[in-house]
């Protein structure tokens, strides 16, 4: 299924927010270039993102939809329910706001910033499996009942947003979360923050932190662990389980 494109507004940007665009983009591409997943590394050049602009969400909504069946959609500057969040999963459409952070912010933003979604999110989006993977979230967490909708939320969490994975003998980066914050990358790769081999029941159990650093991470094995955890969950839950 191919998400049907929406048109979206193309916000007025101020030069000083392509200035505060630009600083984000400059420092956390230093940061991420020996610490993100292969995944992001090889999404990364096709997203096509300009160090030194602001996105424009019409071009790269159309640039995703043509690599693999995803549009992005209008978030709204504002935290979406968790139930809108997979109803948009579900039609193969990502959130995104226009909203972009203030140059004091640069460290710590209260509100949805689209430096998380564009930097974070969107180079993992022009890879097929990765894509599909996503998209199994949102039948799912949409045929759950209110217990199991809290934990599959929190799957997401613990994988896309704040995942770590093992790759060639070491630990990478994989949550867009992780990818697009300075500070709590380096708090998750200290020696000393606890991080643990992915567990479905303890992660479903584990409440998400939105305005701190967690006190610790889970590590996937490989880029599939996604779609096997999914799966498993359904399994364990009798839920419809997604292909």
């Amino acid at each position: 299924m191919t998400a049907q494109p929406q048109l979206l507004t193309t916000p007025a940007y101020t030069e000083e927010d392509h200035h505060t665009w630009s600083a984000l983009y400059e420092r956390q591409i230093a940061l991420v270039a020996d610490v993100a997943c292969q995944l992001f590394l090889e999404g990364l050049p096709r997203l096509q993102l300009d160090p030194n602009r602001l996105p424009d969400p019409n071009v790269f909504s159309e640039r995703l939809r043509a690599m693999t069946g995803w549009t992005l959609g209008d978030a709204q500057n504002e935290y979406l329910g968790a139930t809108q969040w997979f109803e948009h999963l579900a039609e193969r459409r990502f959130p995104v706001t226009n909203y972009i952070r203030r140059p004091h912010e640069l460290d710590f933003t209260p509100l949805p910033d689209l430096f998380h979604e564009y930097f974070g999110h969107l180079a993992f989006f022009t890879d097929p499996d990765f894509a599909d993977t996503a998209q199994m979230f949102g039948p799912l967490y949409l045929a759950a009942n209110e217990r199991q909708q809290l934990e599959i939320a929190r799957l997401w969490w613990y994988t896309t947003e704040f995942g770590l994975i093992r790759e060639d003998g070491k630990l990478k980066i994989f949550g867009a979360g992780l990818l697009s914050s300075h500070g709590e990358l380096q708090h998750a790769l200290k020696p000393e923050t606890p991080k643990f081999d992915f567990d479905i029941r303890r992660v479903a159990e584990t409440p998400s932190a939105v305005y701190n650093y967690h006190d610790h991470y889970f590590i996937l094995d490989d880029p599939q662990h996604v779609r096997r955890i999914i799966q498993q969950y359904a399994r364990m839950e009798g839920l419809p389980v997604p292909h």
